[in-house]
């Protein structure tokens, strides 16, 4: 399966897929503008600005307003609406857990736990099928054996995230270390559900790695 990271991480989110899916919408315009022409729907999987950047979103809206949106979250929907300009009969609120067949492709949502409103993408798309799992504590009750595409955070590494903390001295950064494990995946649990789910020709990619220097400890 084809895809194309234009930007993970802190600063902005955005991969498109099989030319026809982009996966959050957190970059400039400029970065993912030569693409647009082919997408047909963009996941918003919530309303942090590093996944959906309203200048941007306002833009695709503009140049393009056949493109279609799905979220789902009425949250979302409302951020399209009143600061994106999207229109509501480009957005479709889907039921979590459930297989929707969009033509082009086929996609199903579910919840993730993170500090707001927040969903994981499985998608199929030529048959095969792929996932996109970013910004959540855990990966509890989530499966996708034999997926041919995964596309999972790795935000940072245990041991070196607890050894950041024990170190900081700075308030506001060391309130932002604490907050991350109850927020973001860790390498080691992005491991362990490779692990368990992947098959013999899956493809994975580690995104949304932190904005922190978690190097390997010398």
């Amino acid at each position: 399966m084809n895809y194309n990271i234009i930007e993970s991480g802190s600063k902005g989110n955005c991969i498109i897929v099989e030319d026809l899916l982009m996966l959050d919408c957190g970059c400039s315009y400029t970065k993912i503008k030569k693409y647009l022409k082919d997408v047909k729907l963009i996941f918003i999987s919530h309303v942090h600005k590093d996944h959906l950047l309203p200048a941007t979103v306002k833009l695709v809206a503009y140049n393009f307003p056949n493109i279609k949106f799905v979220c789902g979250s009425e949250y979302v929907v409302t951020r399209l609406v009143l600061d994106c300009n999207v229109s509501e009969k480009n957005i479709y609120v889907l039921k979590k857990d459930t297989w929707f067949d969009l033509g082009l492709l086929k996609v199903k949502m579910q919840e993730l736990v993170h500090d707001t409103p927040n969903y994981l993408l499985k998608f199929e798309i030529k048959g095969k099928k792929g996932i996109y799992i970013v910004d959540t504590e855990n990966v509890k009750g989530i499966k996708a054996k034999d997926y041919d595409l995964f596309l999972i955070e790795s935000n940072y590494k245990e041991e070196i995230l607890q050894n950041h903390i024990m170190n900081c001295e700075n308030d506001d950064e060391l309130f932002y270390l604490k907050r991350v494990p109850n927020t973001h995946l860790s390498y080691q649990q992005a491991n362990s559900f490779l692990i368990q789910n992947m098959g013999r020709n899956s493809q994975f990619e580690y995104i949304h790695k932190s904005s922190y220097n978690f190097e390997e400890e010398k």
